[in-house]
């Protein structure tokens, strides 16, 4: 796996998809591919479908699994059904979603997505698409981005963040954006930071309609009795895979619904300090 990736409750996961010894597992969010790598060795005979939006990502998947069970898809999850019919797939028996950012991208200057390493204001998983968090924001009305804030980032004092946000009139950079939020906030600015540069991170890259397209359509290309575990980071998402889960008519909530990192994983990896582990199984 790349340096500084380490995949979060990775025995937790591999024991709970592979107990069947899957044909087909989908791991739509292979990122650092830490999660891929240990299932393509727990079902050699199995196939693993590893999507990845972020293009430079992708090809280092590529070239570290040529040759292996591993496909690696350059594409968002999202597209995961029409790959499957594509390739006359059977349907998936596992799937996995780790929907965080991986280590490699948030200590990535360049990709500006973290308040704590100086870089163009990006923020974009595939930086061919779209247009970068700089100019977004600039398009934005001040009660527009206030409204991201408040919904992608649940932070109380977005109006007075938004002004202070359009005020700033270079916003170029990670800095500008953390130097606008820094100026209204008294106190310890570490969670309102984390806080606006996810609401900016999930609305630039449309996480969350990504997220309900996928939850809409899963039961498409998963098998009965298909295993589904999902990393979550945030409540909001969180929520949304809970309620998938409780209510849908075609998946139900396994026994138990969730489980959180062991307080030693927790140390030796900061980013498992906010993760939790949902699971769910197709009807």
């Amino acid at each position: 796996m790349e340096r500084g990736h380490l995949p979060i409750m990775p025995q937790e996961i591999i024991e709970y998809l592979c107990m069947s010894s899957p044909e087909l597992v989908v791991d739509g969010t292979s990122g650092g591919g830490g999660h891929t790598g240990l299932l393509s060795k727990a079902i050699p005979d199995g196939r693993i479908l590893a999507f990845e939006r972020d293009p430079a990502a992708a090809e280092k998947l590529s070239i570290r699994f040529k040759g292996t069970n591993v496909s690696v898809i350059n594409s968002s999850y999202t597209e995961i059904p029409v790959i499957i019919e594509k390739d006359g797939l059977p349907k998936a028996g596992g799937v996995l979603f780790d929907l965080g950012l991986s280590s490699i991208q948030l200590d990535t200057p360049g990709r500006g997505f973290s308040h704590r390493t100086s870089g163009p204001l990006d923020m974009r998983f595939d930086q061919t698409q779209g247009e970068p968090a700089s100019e977004v924001l600039r398009a934005m009305t001040e009660k527009q981005i206030a409204d991201a804030i408040y919904r992608y980032g649940e932070e109380g004092r977005s109006r007075v963040i938004a002004r202070a946000i359009k005020r700033n009139r270079r916003l170029l950079t990670t800095d500008d954006l953390a130097e606008a939020v820094r100026s209204v906030v008294k106190g310890n600015p570490v969670k309102p930071l984390a806080r606006v540069f996810q609401a900016v991170r999930i609305f630039v890259n449309g996480e969350l309609d990504h997220l309900e397209k996928l939850l809409s359509e899963m039961h498409l290309w998963t098998e009965s009795g298909c295993r589904v575990a999902v990393l979550t980071f945030h409540s909001l998402e969180d929520r949304m895979i809970k309620l998938h889960f409780r209510d849908s008519e075609y998946f139900r909530q396994y026994d138990p619904p969730w489980m959180l990192p062991p307080a030693s994983e927790k140390r030796a990896n900061p980013r498992a300090r906010s993760a939790r582990l949902r699971l769910g199984v197709r009807l």
